[in-house]
């Protein structure tokens, strides 16, 4: 695993935190989209689609996350007894660039999860566009994130509490270009010189929430009726944020997340649901020949069954005739060594006789 980068420098402010829970957040139990990953964040796209932050890849596992992270369902506590989704492939950004000692920014810090298995979606989702963005930046339009990261200061230490918390959310406003700088330079210590201003930044604050430790890869979103319009992962750049830690403050303007829009990755989604698409086919073509090889195993042993009942009933049959012959045979028989009686005269004298055969003595007649 990369192990991240912290810099530390005089001003307390200035703090290239890992975006990874949502602190002074709502309780989000149930949201549709927000996935438990590894002790990251990220956001149900499709029934097999995860959207998550590149560096949680990194963090959880690298080049073996598939062999070792596992995922829960949308919206539920992150608790060990829940169902366990797993990764079958990834996906990131071609052009992710992770912190450097000279920038403290992530720069296009997009991954895609591909699952084994399909969670059921409940909602719409959309990719928003670069003409979405701007609607939403210029109407000020409410962007939500929900986050399975921490929530306060404690959680740091509670592992009962973090190994069984539900997703939080937090609300704020998109911001971009000269609003961005005016932030950085209304706001001196945190930001380097070297370091890259992204595109988009959204505010964080005591009010409306503040991403912590474990919300990287959280999804930003716009809420219209059952459409999500994604925007983009958590993650990218922090600067001052409280981070859940009880020795440091916001500052008067709050803390702000820097973003790169997803929307510039579409051609990573369309490979990611070809992907998809083709895997759903091949397991088509398995599940149909699993049914029919069912099938005809049933229809054999079937096919058996009833040859066996056929071969038990003439059987059955057969000794039923071979009883009836034998009792048959047995009555002839019987009937054969019957006895009779007959009489027998010889002039004045009379005699009974009684055999099978019956037979008058010599000199005796049959009366």
């Amino acid at each position: 695993m990369k192990k991240l980068l912290v810099v530390i420098l005089s001003i307390s402010l200035f703090i290239p935190v890992s975006a990874q829970g949502v602190e002074f957040g709502q309780d989000a139990t149930g949201d549709p989209n927000a996935v438990w990953v590894m002790g990251a964040s990220g956001f149900l796209y499709s029934d097999r689609i995860v959207f998550t932050a590149a560096h949680t890849i990194d963090a959880s596992g690298g080049d073996n996350f598939v062999n070792v992270a596992y995922m829960f369902a949308p919206g539920v506590k992150n608790a060990f007894d829940q169902k366990r989704y797993m990764a079958q492939k990834v996906l990131k950004a071609p052009t992710y660039k992770d912190r450097s000692d000279a920038d403290g920014t992530r720069i296009d810090d997009f991954a895609i999860i591909i699952l084994r298995e399909s969670i059921p979606m409940r909602n719409s989702v959309q990719v928003a566009s670069p003409a979405d963005i701007e609607s939403f930046i210029r109407e000020k339009t409410v962007v939500e994130m929900v986050g399975y990261g921490l929530q306060n200061a404690a959680m740091r230490t509670d592992l009962q509490a973090r190994n069984n918390q539900s997703p939080h959310k937090m609300t704020t406003v998109l911001v971009a270009g000269d609003e961005l700088r005016q932030y950085y330079s209304s706001n001196p210590g945190l930001l380097r010189p070297t370091q890259t201003v992204l595109a988009l930044g959204l505010r964080n604050s005591e009010k409306t929430g503040s991403n912590c430790d474990g919300d990287s890869g959280g999804g930003y979103f716009v809420q219209k009726e059952n459409i999500r319009y994604y925007i983009g992962p958590n993650g990218g750049s922090q600067a001052g944020l409280k981070n859940c830690r009880d020795s440091q403050q916001f500052p008067a303007a709050g803390g702000m997340t820097g973003i790169t829009a997803t929307n510039k990755f579409l051609a990573l989604i369309k490979e990611a649901e070809d992907f998809v698409a083709n895997e759903k086919k091949l397991e088509a073509v398995k599940e149909e020949a699993r049914v029919a090889a069912e099938l005809k195993a049933k229809q054999e042993a079937d096919a058996k069954a009833a040859a066996e009942l056929k071969a038990r009933q003439e059987a059955d049959a057969k000794a039923a005739a071979d009883q009836l012959a034998a009792e048959k045979l047995a009555a002839t028989k019987a009937a054969s060594l019957k006895k009779t009686t007959i009489t027998c005269v010889k002039g004045k004298l009379t005699k009974k006789v009684t055999a099978v055969k019956p037979k008058c003595p010599t000199g005796y007649k049959k009366k």
